[in-house]
């Protein structure tokens, strides 16, 4: 996870959340099994092309390409289910790709990292393994940063073996051409800052 710094929301987004939020979560007091839905299609896209522009095409958590693999997506942090009244707040959206949302699904825990806080930053959680790919907590961080960090790893999937394959191949492409190509042109570049 690079960190990720937020700019203004969509005025689509900043005009309807408030509204769309009241809509959301009284068709779920009617009946909490009620689909989520977003209210435009088009504000969706414009929602969805800010945030990934803010990553640079990549996912907020695995730091992939969003859309190479799979569908473009907004990832709710918070989910949706749990936390009705978050569903189109902007600071609880994120780029994300199919694999990081299937990995984590419904799931949540306080210890999640999240890439936009404050003094989120990759080198303090996590170390790479570059034998073999693996993401590990940083050995010297306090106890209760160490767990943000397995929680993290673990609920979005990010030490999958396909995963740890992927960075390692990513690797030894960007050794090749670094000199002549942009970090941003590569998946996985909190592992290829070396």
């Amino acid at each position: 996870m690079i960190k990720m710094i937020r700019n203004e929301h969509p005025f689509c987004l900043a005009a309807r959340w408030q509204e769309w939020t009241e809509r959301y979560v009284s068709a779920r007091r009617a009946n909490p099994s009620a689909r989520f839905s977003w209210y435009s299609q088009s504000c969706y896209r414009a929602t969805r092309d800010a945030l990934l522009a803010l990553t640079r095409e990549h996912c907020a958590f695995c730091d992939g390409f969003v859309g190479n693999e799979g569908r473009k997506t907004l990832e709710h942090f918070r989910p949706k289910s749990a936390y009705p009244q978050l569903a189109f707040c902007w600071e609880n959206l994120f780029p994300c790709c199919d694999v990081c949302q299937s990995a984590k699904g419904e799931k949540y825990t306080e210890l999640l990292l999240k890439p936009d806080e404050h003094d989120y930053c990759f080198e303090h959680y996590f170390i790479c393994n570059f034998s073999d790919g693996a993401l590990h907590p940083a050995p010297e961080i306090a106890a209760q940063d160490g767990l943000r960090a397995e929680k993290t790893l673990e609920l979005y999937g990010l030490n999958s073996p396909s995963r740890k394959v992927a960075r390692r191949r990513e690797l030894q492409k960007f050794l090749a051409v670094r000199d002549e190509m942009d970090i941003d042109e590569f998946p996985y570049r909190y592992f290829l800052m070396v």
